[in-house]
């Protein structure tokens, strides 16, 4: 059985704890793979291009290092597919919340006035149990912040695909037919969608146009869940008190874009999640490891992605 792993191994002390498992393992570097390395894999963990995933006739299970399925739902079917959903709810959940707070603080507005010696006082500021929240999504990710952003006193509501049983750190749970109806209420709304069909410009210009003035709007699912042109036009009209985007229609984002320069808008690129925190990158080997014992002891595989949902 050829067993490829394609994600970056720290340290021996890691790459032993695959070899324990599955001594024919080989591990190679994603960064310069060449397709032949793939060719006769029934196993490979770790996001590879799709491209290079052509001419893997042996293919039986793909191991994502990523919570985002999206680019492999075409594969065969004869391929299982699984990711590493709720890895990342720590890392990105703490982003999220260092976004909320250096808005609601002005920490932003300071930074700039500080260039200019500007000394001066912005009056008064909010604080977090003065705030209602509504997470667009409820995975990990949106839990994870919802989770604390309760726990610090916000009112934090939810909104869903399909009704499920509501957390107890959610007020009210919602779904995607209700979006309309309720986006005005909220003084932070945090965007944590995958990409699907269904996501795809979900905040369109009429529903931002319907989000409260002032309000703070984070997204660090899809770019795509945002008509991102409509949105520029938004921040450059100073509806929102500040944008946090980590995520973008085309990345890297191209310099001409307008984002950039948006007084209001923080762009950040791509970096609340990958690897970048020790736990996100601990819980991904976990993730993987656990599976690859599953499929060595012919168990069931766990975070298999539903290719009808996208995740």
């Amino acid at each position: 059985m050829s067993v490829i792993i394609a994600i970056p191994i720290e340290n021996s002390k890691i790459r032993s704890r695959f070899t324990a498992l599955c001594p024919e393992a080989r591990f190679i570097d994603r960064d310069h793979l060449q397709s032949e390395e793939l060719k006769d894999a029934e196993v490979i963990l770790g996001n590879v291009p799709v491209s290079a995933l052509s001419s893997c006739s042996s293919l039986k299970w793909l191991q994502l290092d990523s919570a985002g399925a999206d680019a492999y739902l075409n594969l065969p079917e004869t391929v299982t597919l699984t990711n590493a959903s709720g890895a990342y709810g720590e890392a990105i959940s703490e982003y999220m919340l260092a976004c909320t707070m250096a808005a609601i603080k002005k920490l932003y507005e300071y930074a700039a006035m500080q260039k200019e010696r500007d000394w001066r006082s912005l009056g008064s500021v909010k604080t977090v149990s003065t705030l209602t929240v509504l997470t667009i999504g409820m995975g990990n990710i949106a839990s994870a912040y919802a989770q604390r952003m309760h726990a610090l006193g916000a009112v934090v509501d939810g909104i869903r695909r399909t009704q499920k049983e509501k957390p107890s750190f959610y007020r009210h749970q919602y779904t995607m037919d209700q979006l309309d109806d309720i986006l005005s209420d909220y003084d932070v709304i945090a965007m944590a969608l995958p990409g699907t069909a269904e996501t795809d410009h979900v905040m369109t210009r009429e529903r931002l146009a319907k989000t409260k003035t002032g309000s703070i709007l984070i997204n660090v699912g899809r770019g795509s869940a945002i008509d991102e042109t409509a949105l520029i036009d938004m921040a450059e009209a100073h509806h929102f008190s500040h944008v946090f985007l980590d995520v973008f229609e085309h990345e890297p984002l191209p310099k001409n874009n307008p984002l950039w320069t948006c007084q209001d808008v923080t762009v950040t690129p791509h970096i609340a999640g990958r690897f970048n925190a020790a736990v996100t990158y601990d819980n991904i080997i976990d993730i993987m490891l656990a599976n690859l014992s599953h499929y060595l002891h012919h168990e069931p595989l766990e975070h298999i992605v539903n290719r009808k949902a996208g995740y």
